[in-house]
């Protein structure tokens, strides 16, 4: 497919190229030229009904909507003459008319492109003298809520229903000063996607009832990492108040989630904040006291195995990861099962389930963040034949010990592993909850969640991306990554511990060699194509 060919125009007297058919206000925005809109969205098709951004053009005698206007050779666009902000002022008055004045309580309140807007364009003073029209205030589906008054008739959110999700549920009913969105009868807002238009509402019309009343927005701090819900790994901005998540919310790529992300990915951060979180670790000793000092957590873990080791050999020890565990902890995961020199080492990952396909929105069937990871470092045989062989030796008590990592999100052991972990000598699981199927002088430690990590995760079309650090790790939780590469240390296998950006360089240096990727800097906000889905990535030789 052959590059649209490029134009030249000017901007406020600035000359411009772009490639012909781009729409004004788009090459604006990239030229870092500010034009006011409501209506327009990168992500949908615009639609000009809002008129906030008009502009002078040179082939038309009024302004013109600059979100429906494409650029021409030799035409010259004003976005800042004594006609346009006229025009802006009066479309702004339009839209305070019937608007309340309940910004102190909205949850819009922050980042509301209104309130933005009429201060940096709107007018002083309203005109207004009649009573406000009142609009309904309704749920419109189980995780969205319409404060009608304060909608605009943007039709982003129907836009959205229509081009990315497909499902069609919103529409603008009534007229003039009455419009309001609204959902059809008996059709609630109930797409996994629904939560997207609340993301692209302008003002707030409309309200994730899950976040509602939660945190000013001026009072968060935004976090760019990765959505741990499945393997698309969605780019994300994770927001927090106090150490404390509050909210996720989708961040652009557009190689990956493009604008969007599912109502399964925003709840991820939920088992940091649950009230049955594990926080304290319980390293059952041999004679039967438990130690809850995290410093002891690798010795503890190293003292069993090594026991378990002695007694019956390093046959009868393994190692049980997940696929939601970093790049960089499988990595040391592996290297230390490696130097324990047992071959039993697999992984744990969450079931498959039916992919769900939207009109502009793909939901993989694969659920687990980082199953690529496991195969290309662990070795794709980890998931399944290992797993098998190691539930077999366990229950044939030809494996007497165990390091499992139980980090899934929503998801239990199975009761044939409940029943055969009951049967080993020695077992030591990070857990994100407390566990009460353990057996006798096993230790049980608290596993960290997505939002406190630090490091990389390979997604499901083998884009490697990073994961950063959003909330700390409360006082009595230390990262996994240490305590393993604490154990090495009592195999003589690392001098000193080192951080995940250390671990990184280590890392690609053995699974991606032909990659010239030095520092985990290098994967940017957008990540790196670093191999393809299709190929079938071999047990990595590490050493």
């Amino acid at each position: 497919m052959s590059e649209a060919k490029l134009v030249k125009f000017k901007i406020n007297g600035q000359e411009i190229e772009a490639p012909a058919g781009t729409m004004v206000i788009k090459a604006a925005h990239e030229a870092g030229i500010d034009v006011p809109h409501f209506c327009y969205h990168p992500g949908l098709t615009p639609d000009g009904n809002c008129r906030m951004c008009l502009v002078e053009a040179s082939n038309a005698r009024k302004p013109v909507a600059s979100c429906v206007t494409p650029v021409a050779e030799g035409l010259e666009i004003t976005t800042d003459s004594d006609t346009v902000k006229e025009a802006r002022e009066g479309v702004l008055e339009l839209m305070l008319l019937n608007h309340p004045l309940d910004c102190p309580i909205c949850d819009k309140s922050g980042e509301c492109m209104l309130q933005d807007n009429v201060y940096d364009h709107g007018p002083d003073n309203s005109r207004m003298t009649e009573p406000k029209m009142m609009k309904p205030t309704k749920d419109l589906g189980s995780t969205v809520a319409l404060w009608g008054n304060r909608c605009i008739v943007c039709q982003r959110c129907t836009r959205f229903c229509e081009e990315v999700s497909g499902t069609g549920e919103l529409a603008i009913i009534h007229r003039g000063d009455s419009s309001v969105v609204d959902v059809f009868p008996g059709y609630p807002l109930e797409n996994d996607l629904s939560l997207n238009t609340v993301d692209i509402c302008p003002v707030g019309a409309l309200i994730s009832k899950d976040f509602l009343y939660e945190a000013r927005v001026w009072n968060m701090k935004d976090t760019p990492s990765i959505c741990t819900g499945c393997s698309k790994g969605c780019n994300v901005e994770i927001q927090q108040e106090r150490n404390q998540t509050r909210r996720i919310v989708p961040r652009h790529n557009p190689e990956v989630n493009d604008y969007w992300m599912c109502d399964e990915g925003r709840e991820v951060f939920k088992p940091a904040v649950s009230e049955d979180r594990l926080l304290d670790y319980q390293l059952r000793t041999a004679d039967g006291t438990i130690d809850t000092n995290p410093k002891n957590a690798a010795s503890a873990i190293f003292n069993g195995l090594n026991q378990v080791s002695a007694n019956h050999g390093t046959q009868a020890i393994a190692g049980i990861g997940s696929a939601f565990m970093s790049c960089e902890e499988l990595y040391v995961f592996k290297l230390l099962f490696d130097g324990l020199q047992t071959p039993h080492l697999g992984a744990f990952s969450r079931p498959q389930r039916e992919a769900k396909s939207f009109k502009q929105f793909e939901i993989p069937g694969d659920p687990n963040p980082n199953r690529l990871g496991v195969e290309r470092i662990l070795g794709r045989e980890a998931l399944e034949e290992n797993l098998e062989k190691i539930l077999s030796g366990i229950q044939n008590q030809s494996i007497r010990g165990a390091l499992i990592f139980d980090d899934l999100l929503d998801w239990d052991l199975p009761a044939e592993w409940q029943s055969a972990l009951s049967q080993l000598e020695f077992l030591a699981i990070f857990s994100l909850r407390d566990r009460t199927h353990l057996p006798q002088h096993s230790c049980l430690l608290p596993a960290t969640t997505f939002g406190e990590k630090d490091g990389s995760m390979l997604n499901g079309e083998g884009r490697l991306q990073r994961l950063r650090i959003a909330t700390q790790l409360p006082r009595t939780i230390r990262y996994e990554h240490e305590i393993l590469q604490q154990m090495q240390q009592e195999l003589g296998m690392r001098s000193k511990v080192v951080p995940p950006s250390a671990l990184f360089k280590e890392m690609g240096k053995a699974v991606w060699p032909q990659l010239e990727i030095s520092t985990i800097r290098e994967l940017g906000d957008q990540g790196i194509q670093v191999e393809s889905p299709t190929e079938n990535p071999q047990r990595a030789t590490v050493s």
